[in-house]
Formats: structure tokens, sequence, C-alpha cells
């Protein structure tokens, strides 16, 4: 293969691994809200199960649940995509 050919496929390459690692570092951040997007949810059904069920106890517990299990999933989100990013920019 003459040189200048070799150089446009090695260019090519690049460019080509360049733009699947943006549309993985993309991926990784839609996933990450993802995961926030749920937490809140969950934290807010909690909220709601507390408030509209204040005299039924096992509804209260089961509303803090929710609400811890979504302040987990929220940290999950957040402390996990710098992780996974720069496991992905190692590549």
């Amino acid at each position: 293969m003459p040189n200048h050919l070799n150089k446009k496929v090695k260019t090519a390459l690049t460019s080509h691994k360049k733009l699947a690692q943006e549309r993985t570092i993309l991926a990784n951040e839609r996933n990450s809200l993802a995961y926030i997007r749920t937490g809140f949810g969950a934290f807010a059904l909690g909220l709601a199960l507390i408030k509209l069920f204040e005299e039924h106890i096992k509804y209260v517990l089961a509303g803090y649940g929710a609400a811890l299990l979504g302040v987990i999933i929220i940290l999950f989100g957040i402390i996990y995509y710098p992780i996974r990013k720069k496991k992905i920019l190692s590549y």
C-alpha cells in the first residue's frame, strides 16, 4: 500500500474512533440522566406516599423506602458518570 493511502486510512480510522467515542460519551450522559430522572421519580413517589397515607404505617414506611431508594439511584447516576467517562476516554 502506498504511503499516502496508508496515512489516509490511519486518519480515517482515528476520526472514526473519535466519533465512536463521542457517541459513547453521549450515551453515557443519557444513561446517567435517566438514572437521575428515575431517582427523582422514586423520591417523589415516596414523598407522596408519606403525605397521602399518614395514617397507614405500612404506606408511610413504603414511602420512606421509595424516597431512600430514589436518593440512592440519584447518587448512583451522579457518582458513576465520571467513572464511566474516564473509562471510555481511556480506550
